[in-house]
């Protein structure tokens, strides 16, 4: 693939305006800079591109707006927080606990379908009478599980427990780990 000649090079756009070579051949260029116009297209095109928006840059507004940004940011969290500690809002980790709790339950129910109706499918003989006991025990099973109150779910106390539970017991194999580790090394 044949190179166009270049009108101006990236070095002497470099010696005149006071930037890398790499940021003229890399960022401008990515930007549209086209070094095969003629230099008052190009020199245009840098007027445009490159040196009005520095001088239109305002960095003490720039500044300003960015502090603005943080403070709201920082008061969005203290609100979400302030929900918190009032109960207006929970948290996601809770509610994904409970919900998890919830279709677990309603899992190991709609699995044991099976085990408190197979003798009785088993001695059925017509296929309509096994889907109807089918239907009826699933629909039976259903309704328990809609009657099921929150109360049986776990309390934030036993979620918060488990969780501890959980990490002492990661931290006891990483113990229980280390140990034998250094009991090899001692073997040796």
């Amino acid at each position: 693939m044949a190179k166009s000649k270049l009108t101006i090079s990236y070095s002497e756009l470099s010696r005149r305006y006071g930037f890398d070579v790499s940021v003229i051949s890399r960022d401008w260029v990515a930007k549209g800079l086209d070094c095969t116009k003629s230099e008052s297209e190009i020199y245009q095109w840098i007027r445009t591109n490159i040196l009005e928006p520095l001088r239109n840059t305002d960095v003490k507004e720039q500044i300003e707006q960015k502090r603005l940004e943080k403070l709201t940011a920082e008061s969005a969290l203290t609100l979400i927080e302030l929900a918190e500690k009032e109960e207006t809002v929970i948290s996601t980790q809770y509610l994904e606990t409970v919900i998890t709790a919830y279709l677990h339950q309603i899992k190991t129910s709609i699995r044991s379908i099976p085990n408190r109706v197979y003798l009785e499918l088993f001695a059925m003989t017509d296929a309509k009478d096994v889907r109807d006991r089918l239907k009826d025990e699933i629909d039976k099973t259903l309704y328990e599980l809609g009657q099921m109150e929150f109360e049986q779910l776990p309390e934030d106390t036993e979620i918060l427990d488990e969780n501890e539970q959980t990490e002492t017991i990661d931290t006891f194999i990483e113990i229980t780990e280390d140990n034998t580790t250094s009991e090899d090394s001692e073997n040796q």
